[in-house]
């Protein structure tokens, strides 16, 4: 019997554990892929979880190269959507509530914090035949996410405010000062920083900024905001809270939004945390 020398025998054993060790492209029922680039420590990232990511995003125009790198070729720079690595911002949201890109939330699910993977979502599961700018209409996408950090959902309640005590301005909105703060009040200018939680009418929470462990800044005065939070936040002073409630005037009018229908009136409970 002849045996095959050593240095085969290494090479062959070698070449076999490459192979089981490649990376597989795994995909959902609901024909989500993905495929994981780098494995991340820790547990895992669950429904109802706050994780904070670092992502590119592509609309797919071929996708026999689907999980190529596309960072490296500029074939692929007319499709890239979104980077959040070139505008050196983090993103922050809760998995489950479709608060970022449409899909994603999926392909994140069982990602640990360290992992990079690369997720491609089917039309059907990101934004459909109607498309939202810049993304066309029946697009695939491509992301490539980065999971920074894994956290538990805080949980937000309305607070407990007596109706009886709410105030009304000049221009339809009402209010009650939790706490007032200390110090001065903004002005035209000012850039402040503030938490809020959103509510429909109903007490049915559309977004919050607690939960998302992300505050919030901007200029008064700048139209960045709904009128009746630029009008708000003037009420109160640094560390002062105030219980808003905004007709559909001094928020979004007739326009709607994913979860905010048209000609809503909206609740908001504020914290001014900082003035600059």
């Amino acid at each position: 019997m002849k045996y095959l020398p050593v240095f085969t025998l290494i090479v062959i054993i070698l070449f076999f554990t490459g192979c089981s060790k490649q990376k597989e492209i795994k995909i959902n029922p609901s024909g989500l892929k993905y495929l994981d680039e780098k494995p991340g420590k820790g547990r895992e990232a669950e429904k109802d979880d706050l994780v904070t990511i670092n992502y590119r995003a592509w609309m797919v125009n071929d996708t026999t190269d689907i999980f190529n790198d596309w960072v490296s070729d500029t074939s692929k720079f007319a499709y890239l959507v979104g980077d959040s690595y070139h505008r050196g911002q983090t993103i922050k949201f809760v998995l489950g509530e479709n608060l970022f890109i449409k899909g994603l939330d999926e392909g994140i699910v069982g990602m640990k914090t360290g992992g990079m993977r690369t997720v491609f979502i089917p039309s059907k599961l990101a934004y459909g035949k109607q498309g939202l700018d810049p993304i066309q209409p029946d697009s695939d996408l491509k992301v490539v996410v980065e999971l920074l950090e894994v956290k538990d959902k805080v949980i937000t309640e309305m607070w407990d405010v007596d109706p009886s005590k709410l105030k009304m301005t000049e221009s339809g909105l009402k209010y009650e000062i939790i706490s007032e703060g200390r110090g001065s009040y903004p002005s035209e200018g000012n850039a402040v920083m503030i938490h809020y939680t959103g509510y429909l009418k109903d007490s049915t929470k559309f977004d919050s900024s607690v939960e998302r462990d992300e505050p919030f800044e901007f200029v008064v005065g700048s139209k960045l905001v709904i009128d009746g939070l630029d009008e708000g936040v003037r009420l109160l002073k640094k560390g002062g809270k105030v219980r808003l409630i905004l007709p559909p005037l001094l928020a979004y009018r007739n326009i709607s939004l994913p979860q905010i229908p048209a000609n809503s009136t909206l609740i908001f409970d504020l914290e001014l945390l900082d003035i600059k």
